[in-house]
């Protein structure tokens, strides 16, 4: 069973520590106080862009890059809004880093722990 902490805290704290650690890290869409999904968005300074979903415990990663038709970041909002129909209620944060594909889900955590009964 998971258990986590009210997602507006979680979300407050992490943008504060992502900022404190030299990332210009900010809040673009807010969602419910108490639940809702996670997402951040990962700029990265050579156009890739990389989204992170919390799932459960962990982090999934989405990337997009530039292609014929469409630009990474058209991609990504895309994706983004298509989530929105599954969770309303959703959260989502911009990150501008050096390097998308740095594996930032290893420096931050989720707002779920598991708790053994």
């Amino acid at each position: 069973m998971f258990h986590g902490l009210k997602t507006g805290f979680w979300v407050r704290a992490t943008l504060r520590h992502l900022n404190q650690n030299g990332l210009m890290a900010v809040l673009v869409r807010k969602g419910d106080e108490d639940a809702g999904s996670v997402f951040i968005m990962l700029n990265g300074r050579d156009g890739r862009i990389a989204i992170l979903r919390e799932q459960g415990a962990t982090w999934l990663r989405q990337t997009f890059e530039d292609s014929d038709t469409e630009s990474a970041m058209m991609q990504a909002n895309a994706y983004l809004e298509r989530q929105k129909r599954y969770d309303p209620d959703l959260w989502i944060m911009e990150v501008d880093v050096p390097d998308s594909t740095h594996p930032l889900e290893h420096d931050i955590t989720t707002r779920r722990f598991s708790h053994e009964d």
